[in-house]
């Protein structure tokens, strides 16, 4: 089964970005780490037990002029915030197996993200993050222990709790989703406005009523 596992949001500023989606929202937040192949680093604002968003920010201000992804991240967020991806998840190995051959790709086991204690986990994925990304489409991972999953982590500052991502809005239409994803896209909560794909809003159920957070979408290479 696929289900939404977590949103990149794309900040000038990583931290004033983190604090104003916060403020938005009442969520909590904590120092997620960084990424060592990109120059990019994030904090993470739980939306649920197994969903979060990321921000990110470009934090090596040298890394756009050396690395090609780096450099198309820095680009993104120019004119401020973007929803720069988004990535799903399945149960088990089989079903990743299963979305490898749907994509035709091998599996990717390999590390992405350095905790601030220093571990570096695999991160197994299929297909590579950043190239679907930047056509307004997700990936999908393997989360082997839910329990070591980054929205299961303490945060502070916590106003309103978050019980999961109720709906999306995406560009595109479903045809499009079921053409990328096979049929496990018709069970995912989207709602599609055909405009470029990407991510346009993200509306989480709280105790507090529906929290909606809505930026600018991811725009494609030219």
């Amino acid at each position: 089964m696929l289900s939404i596992d977590h949103i990149s949001l794309g900040c000038r500023n990583i931290y004033e970005g983190t604090e104003r989606l916060c403020e938005e929202t009442g969520f909590g937040q904590y120092e997620g780490g960084w990424f060592p192949h990109l120059g990019i680093a994030n904090r993470i604002v739980p939306l649920g037990p197994d969903q979060y968003i990321e921000v990110e920010s470009v934090i090596d201000a040298h890394a756009p002029r050396t690395n090609p992804s780096a450099r198309w991240f820095y680009d993104q967020i120019e004119g401020g915030d973007v929803f720069i991806g988004w990535c799903l998840r399945v149960d088990s190995r089989d079903e990743l197996t299963r979305m490898a051959k749907h994509f035709g790709t091998e599996i990717i086991d390999k590390p992405l993200r350095r905790r601030t204690d220093g571990v570096q986990r695999n991160a197994i994925r299929v297909p590579e993050t950043i190239p679907c990304w930047q056509r307004g489409l997700p990936n999908v991972f393997l989360v082997d222990d839910l329990s070591e999953h980054p929205a299961a982590q303490p945060r502070s500052g916590e106003k309103s709790v978050p019980g999961g991502i109720a709906w999306m809005e995406v560009g595109g239409t479903e045809k499009d989703m079921r053409a990328w994803l096979g049929d496990g896209a018709a069970g995912l909560p989207l709602k599609y406005n055909g405009e470029r794909p990407g991510v346009y809003a993200v509306a989480v159920a709280t105790d507090q009523g529906e929290a909606i957070i809505r930026r600018t979408a991811v725009t494609q290479p030219k």
